[in-house]
C-alpha cells in the first residue's frame, strides 16, 4: 500500500475507538419496553442529550454495555 493510499484512509476513516461497537451493544441491550418509549431520547446524537453525555461517560470510564443499560435505565427514571 503507497503512503497516498494510507494517508487518503487516515484522512477520511475517523479512528476506530471502540465506542460505535460498545454503544451498539448498549442500545441492543436496553430493555424492549424501555427503548420503544425513549427510542427518540436514546438516538438523539447531539451533544446537549443526556443519553448521549451519559453514554460518553460510561464509556471513557470503561464500564461495560450491561451495566451501562442498567445505570441509564434507573437514571432515568429518577432524573428525566
Amino acid at each position: 500500500m503507497s503512503w497516498k493510499v494510507s494517508l487518503d484512509r487516515y484522512l477520511t476513516e475517523p479512528p476506530d475507538d471502540g465506542f460505535d461497537n460498545w454503544s451498539e451493544k448498549v442500545i441492543n441491550s436496553f430493555s424492549e419496553d424501555f427503548y420503544n418509549k425513549n427510542e427518540d431520547w436514546i438516538m438523539d446524537n447531539t451533544n446537549k442529550n443526556q443519553c448521549n453525555i451519559w453514554f460518553n461517560e460510561l464509556f471513557r470510564r470503561g464500564i461495560a454495555p450491561q451495566e451501562t443499560v442498567l445505570i441509564i435505565e434507573r437514571a432515568f427514571k429518577l432524573f428525566c
